[in-house]
This record gives C-alpha cells, sequence and structure tokens, in this order.
C-alpha cells in the first residue's frame, strides 16, 4: 500500500499526563484551591506536590512559575512519585524549566520505568532507539517497548509491533506483528489501524484480505489523520479487487487529505505521493483530463525534492510516470496482486468486519501478480 508509514513511536507526552492526572481528573467535579493544595503540599504530601507543580509549569490557575513548578514537581518524584518522575524526565527532554539535558532525561525515565511505569517505559524506548541521552541499542529499545506494550499502551503496542515487522532489535515475525497491531487498532490507535490494513493488503503476517484491509483504512480515515483518509482514497482507487473500487468516493477522500494537511498539519505543502492519489482518484472517476494535470504536477514535485536519494527518486520516477502514461490513454492504474506471505494465518480476534456490520468472506487466495507497478510496501 502507498505512503504507508512506520508508526510514530516518539511523541510528547507532557499533555498526555497532564489530562491523565487521577488529581486533574479528580477536579472536574470537585477543584482543590490552590491554598488548600500548598497546605498540603507543605506537609510532603507527592500527590498536592505534583498538582502543585503541574499547574505553576503550565500557568492553570496560579502565576506561571516554571522554576518553582519544577522543583515542587521533583519534590513529589524523589517521593516515588511515578507521574512525577516522568515528567522530570519530559521536562529534561524538551528544556521546559531546566537545562535541556537528554542523559538526565533518561535516568528519570529509568526511574519510573523500572517501577513499571508504560509511559516512562515508552519514552525510555524511544530514546534507546533513536540513541538520544544513551547509546543506541535497538534490542533495548524493543525491550521497553514490549514492557510498555504488555501493559495496554496503544503507542508502545504498535512501536513494538512496527520492530517485530521490520526485525529490528528482535527477530522478526509479521504473524506477531499484525497480533500487536491488533490490539493498538482495537483501542482505535490510528496508525495501528493503517499498519494492520497494510499487512492485510499485503499479506504480510496475515493472509490477503481486502475487504478486512478496507474495513480498517475507513476506520482508520474518520479520524483527522491526513494520511489515514490518503491511505483509503489510494485503497478505493487503486486496490487489485475491481468490486472495491468507488472513484468518486476516493476523489473526496483525497481532497479531504489535501485539506487536513493545510488545517490540522498546518503545512502550505502538498506531498508529492497526496498529488499521485488524486491522481489515481481521478483516474478511477474516469476524469482522465484532470488525472494527467495532477499527475504532471505530481512529477515536478518530485523533482524538487532536494532531499530525496536519487535511487528513491529515480524508482518514484518510473512509477508515477507509468501511471502518467496509463492517464494518458484514459486507463486507471490498479495495484498488482500482492505475492503474500508463505503460511501466514488469520487473526481470529480480529471482528473489524463484525464491528462494521459487514459480511465474513475467505481471504483471498494467492495468485500470480498481474502486469502493472505498485507501489505496495
Amino acid at each position: 500500500m502507498k505512503n504507508a508509514r512506520h508508526p510514530l513511536i516518539a511523541f510528547s507526552l507532557l499533555a498526555v499526563i497532564l489530562v491523565s492526572s487521577p488529581l486533574l481528573l479528580a477536579q472536574q467535579t470537585q477543584r482543590v484551591d490552590e491554598k488548600e493544595l500548598r497546605t498540603w503540599a507543605d506537609r510532603g504530601d507527592a500527590d498536592a506536590q505534583f498538582e502543585l507543580g503541574l499547574r505553576m509549569i503550565t500557568g492553570e490557575g496560579v502565576k506561571k512559575n516554571l522554576e518553582e513548578g519544577v522543583k515542587s514537581v521533583e519534590k513529589a518524584a524523589k517521593q516515588k512519585h511515578l507521574r512525577a518522575q516522568h515528567i522530570m524526565g519530559t521536562l529534561y527532554e524538551d528544556g521546559v524549566g531546566v537545562k535541556k539535558d537528554l542523559t538526565k532525561a533518561a535516568e528519570w525515565y529509568r526511574i519510573s520505568a523500572d517501577l513499571g511505569f508504560a509511559l516512562s517505559q515508552h519514552s525510555l524506548a524511544v530514546l534507546y532507539e533513536e540513541g538520544k541521552g544513551v547509546k543506541k541499542d535497538t534490542a533495548k529499545a524493543a525491550e521497553w517497548f514490549k514492557k510498555a506494550a504488555e501493559q495496554g499502551n496503544p503507542p508502545s503496542q504498535t512501536a513494538y509491533a512496527s520492530k517485530l515487522e521490520r526485525g529490528d532489535g528482535v527477530s522478526k515475525s509479521t504473524a506477531r506483528a499484525a497480533l500487536w497491531y491488533l490490539k493498538a487498532a482495537q483501542q482505535d490507535f490510528v496508525p495501528a489501524m493503517t499498519r494492520l490494513a497494510n499487512l492485510y493488503y499485503t499479506g504480510q503476517g496475515v493472509p490477503v484480505d481486502y475487504r478486512r484491509a478496507g474495513a480498517w483504512y475507513h476506520r482508520a480515515a474518520r479520524s483527522e489523520d491526513p494520511w489515514a483518509s490518503n491511505n483509503l482514497a489510494w485503497f478505493l482507487a487503486t486496490c487489485p479487487e475491481d468490486n472495491l473500487h468507488n472513484g468518486e468516493n476516493a476523489v473526496l477522500l483525497a481532497r479531504r487529505a489535501l485539506k487536513l494537511v493545510a488545517e490540522v498539519v498546518q503545512s502550505d505543502e502538498q506531498p508529492y505521493e497526496m498529488i499521485d492519489t488524486m491522481a489515481a482518484a481521478l483516474a478511477r472517476n474516469g476524469e482522465f483530463r484532470e488525472a494527467e494535470l495532477w499527475q504532471k504536477r505530481c512529477i515536478t514535485m518530485l523533482n524538487e525534492d532536494k532531499n530525496l536519494p536519487e535511487e528513491d527518486r529515480k524508482k518514484l520516477q518510473d512509477e508515477f510516470s507509468t501511471r502518467l502514461n496509463l492517464y494518458q490513454k484514459a486507463t486507471p492504474f490498479a495495484e498488482p496482486d500482492p505475492k503474500g506471505e508463505d503460511g501466514a494465518e488469520p487473526l481470529p480476534q480480529d471482528t473489524i468486519l463484525q464491528d462494521e456490520g459487514l459480511p465474513e468472506g475467505k481471504p483471498r487466495q494467492k495468485t500470480t501478480p498481474k502486469g502493472g507497478r505498485g507501489t505496495v510496501v
């Protein structure tokens, strides 16, 4: 499936903690005033120190004071307050209220990670993955991602699945990757939905099953992720199974993807991959002249990308030019049937078809790829 991206394993966690703190959740019904909070913090109550520190760091309901806020959170952290320890890690990682220090960030993450805090386990894994604050170690990254994944954290489940899929720091197993993607996808984590759909689309780890792939692409596209809309548009325009084509909807989704890039990502740039998708959607909808114009624009944008390795550029140029030739002949583009992986077994835990009210069906049998150039990854 084109435009498929490995899951984003690094993300800002400060906001997650701010909205997941039990104290903050409790305050939705009963707000603790600053005076009372300070009283309890002065008495050494770790929850109060943590909450007071967060308020001073964010300026929520109190005068913003980063330095004092950090000190208050640190007091809680030194009392083995797991969320406070994690926040100390994020503060040092982002350089908020303290001088940026990735080594100290890793130290704080490790303290709470060793005590079983899933978010810190994930953050520590990211540092090992990227070699920041610690020596790069993809095996340790996989180990920490797995620990967080086993606690049901969807980003960690997705990150660990990605490592299993690629055999990065862990023995490659696309079947196990599919299962971990499923666990995260069933918690509505969009990157996992997309990766699982890709596995069904290509027959890696699971049998080729376009209907399940389409169902997961549809569910992911209900989000505000522009690439989820783009992937569904590409699927509806180019799926090897003819009866799953829908050119009209593909055009609408391709337009939505471009709109979301501008609104959500807040970027004036339109990725040439999305322009390529728009061209394919227009062609599938019978608008070949428009498809030709969009495809030419896509090729021009590709040639202007100075950061792309020459080998990748040549491959994409060939693919884009092949599709342009098809549109000039009033022919839509379709992906070739994937070869699929030998011995792939279905996931009985996957209830996406039942959940979406779709009829059950047998996975597609392996076939000899038909003609045409695809971009399945």
